[in-house]
């Protein structure tokens, strides 16, 4: 699996608050559809945007994050699944979430994390035909704006930086794509979070940019889709190689008794917000943890204590999950 990363400049695209726009290339008679689902920063957007190639949709929730327990109208996870935004996902073949910026100043990057990967899950299990690089997740704008949670500007944006690292390693893990939107400081308003009206129509820009190349490749690859199963044997094998070369660089092990299962260890990763690649408990009761980048390796390495695996921890756990 792998992700893609890609930034425009801009302007390429000039347009006005008008809800159509036409090109003259014409590369498909059938435009492919994208809803872009979002935050108020989608209302820099035109809702609706039809051109030869593509029809983009833009679908915004002021405050809207992936998860929220305490408000059903900006839980994304919930949304998904009701009217109208899932009416909107049955009829589109590609999906755009820009959302990030609510999340980060309320929560830890690795806790985000674990809930895009939730979603994600949830999404695809009812929505399979997504899975094939039909999503694609942005980067978090920035944002200078302190919080409760992160009270300088300086441990506000330091999350930012680890969500969005976190958030590259998990598009590849899913297959989706990933688009960083690289916005400077300099486009932020008064209020340090939404971009001033100036920088409304080049942010757009960067999106629709990215759209209107991804489509194109898409039709590009087209032509060459029809590929032997040895060759995506062979395809697959080097990807594969290649993140387990990857790995090698980034890897933990700690002590475990026999009591602790794969199975164990997993659903105990998973509820501990650990972000790892693959696992290996080898003969000498040592258990490997590879990982992807340094950041889950670090994560790991400091909230899971050399001990954690021992025969009086399982006892605990199994305890407290029954």
């Amino acid at each position: 699996m792998h992700s893609i990363v890609q930034t425009k400049p801009f302007p390429l695209y000039l347009f006005s608050t008008f809800t159509t726009i036409t090109t003259m290339t014409s590369l498909s008679s059938i435009p492919e559809t994208f809803l872009i689902i979002s935050d108020s920063h989608g209302k820099c957007l035109t809702p609706t945007i039809l051109t030869s190639l593509y029809c983009i949709k833009t679908y915004s929730i002021s405050g809207l994050q992936w998860i929220n327990n305490y408000n059903h109208d900006l839980n994304l996870l919930s949304l998904i699944h009701t009217d109208p935004i899932s009416s909107l996902i049955n009829s589109t073949s590609n999906i755009l979430f820009l959302i990030g910026i609510n999340s980060v100043r309320n929560f830890p990057a690795p806790e985000i994390i674990q809930q895009v990967d939730y979603l994600l899950d949830s999404l695809f299990s009812r929505y399979s035909r997504l899975r094939q690089g039909r999503i694609i997740i942005t980067s978090c704008l920035p944002c200078i704006k302190p919080s409760n949670r992160y009270s300088t500007i300086t441990l506000l944006r330091h999350n930012i930086e680890i969500y969005n690292q976190l958030l590259l390693s998990l598009s590849a893990k899913h297959n989706v794509l990933y688009l960083d939107l690289s916005v400077p400081f300099e486009w932020l308003c008064r209020d340090r979070i939404h971009l001033h009206h100036d920088y409304h129509h080049p942010f757009a820009n960067i999106i629709i940019n990215y759209l209107h190349d991804l489509k194109v490749h898409h039709q590009s690859s087209n032509k060459f889709k029809y590929r032997s199963r040895e060759a995506i044997t062979r395809r697959n094998r080097k990807r594969n190689l290649k993140f387990k070369q990857i790995q090698q660089n980034f890897i933990i092990s700690r002590d475990i008794t026999s009591a602790w299962s794969y199975y164990h260890v997993k659903n105990f990763l998973k509820s501990s917000n650990i972000l790892y690649a693959r696992l290996l408990i080898v003969y000498n009761h040592t258990l490997r943890l590879h990982f992807n980048n340094s950041l889950d390796m670090l994560h790991a390495d400091q909230n899971l204590p050399h001990n954690i695996f021992d025969s009086n921890n399982f006892i605990n756990w199994i305890q407290r999950n029954k």
